[in-house]
């Protein structure tokens, strides 16, 4: 009885050592990542200020280039409207030249025959 009373007091105190390591590199565990975290949060707060500042100034950015779109379209229409007015003009005499010129074609071979 008593061999086996040393046994198991031996066997307490090896599993007493080996959860009170296992104690030991949880707390050492805890407080590195304590300690990343720390770190992480310092260094990521900056760069989140930093995304933002440069987000704002795409925004910015593209909102100018959407207004340069807004007068590039602005400008295209009226130079297609007046592109359709100077081909309407345009047209009209030449038409009418045209027409004159087929009647005056028809008159003289009409006098022909």
């Amino acid at each position: 009885m008593q061999v086996l009373d040393t046994i198991l007091s031996v066997l307490l105190v090896v599993l007493a050592v080996v959860g009170i390591y296992v104690v030991l590199l949880m707390v050492r565990t805890l407080r590195e990542a304590s300690a990343f975290m720390s770190e992480t949060r310092e260094r990521l707060t900056p760069l989140l200020e930093k995304a933002d500042v440069t987000i704002d100034a795409v925004n910015a950015e593209l909102l100018r280039l959407d207004g340069i779109v807004t007068q590039v379209e602005e400008v295209s229409g009226t130079v297609s409207s007046t592109t359709r007015v100077a081909t309407e003009l345009m047209r009209s005499p030449v038409n009418k030249a045209a027409e004159v010129g087929s009647k005056l074609i028809r008159t003289f071979r009409a006098r022909r025959r």
